[in-house]
């Protein structure tokens, strides 16, 4: 009788410290999955087709720790006090115009690679200082009085988008206001 008693006991001490070292690696992977990324709700028509107002985006906030945001990177930056989701157009040095919807780097046509809501929008030339990038819209149909465009320094860049997920089905809006 004691035996089983022993045994009984040593496998719930076992089971018990088994327990803990999976909730103590849980926690662990929170706090690594937190210090490595963050959650963002976009909002607004700006990046539409490929983001809507509503949809939830997982942004990697070392991304931009050793290098540097990439021409075609969707970024979260800071604006004044708001935070805007954007596509990085323009690097550092280059002359960044927009005609007609149709992106310019250094007077040349710029052929971008990524689905865009096609419309007229232009933004007249102008050339970025060291440290600056280009932050444009994918959706080139809102009106030019919608926030679509920024320039931002590196360190205004909270990082990158790395997977965006829709919460809302299409048709269903979760009423955000359209403005960013």
């Amino acid at each position: 009788m004691n035996v089983t008693c022993d045994q009984s006991r040593r496998a719930l001490v076992t089971s018990h410290a088994g327990l803990l070292i999976l909730a103590v690696a849980l926690v662990a992977l929170l706090v690594a999955f937190r210090a490595h990324f963050t959650v963002f709700i976009a909002k607004g028509e700006s990046m539409m087709p490929g983001l809507r107002s509503g949809d939830l985006v997982l942004v990697d906030k070392l991304a931009y720790r050793a290098l540097a945001p990439k021409r075609g990177d969707i970024v979260v930056a800071r604006a004044g006090n708001d935070l805007i989701v954007k596509r990085v157009v323009g690097l550092p040095g280059e002359e960044v115009e927009l005609r007609q919807g149709s992106l310019y780097v250094n007077q040349l046509p710029f052929s971008e690679e990524y689905v865009l809501e096609p419309g007229g929008l232009s933004l007249r030339r102008g050339r970025l200082l060291e440290d600056r990038y280009a932050l444009l819209g994918d959706n080139r149909s809102v009106s030019s009085d919608v926030f679509v465009h920024a320039i931002a320094a590196k360190n205004q860049i909270l990082g990158k988008v790395v997977h965006s997920l829709r919460l809302w089905p299409r048709g269903l809006n979760p009423g955000f206001d359209p403005a960013t």
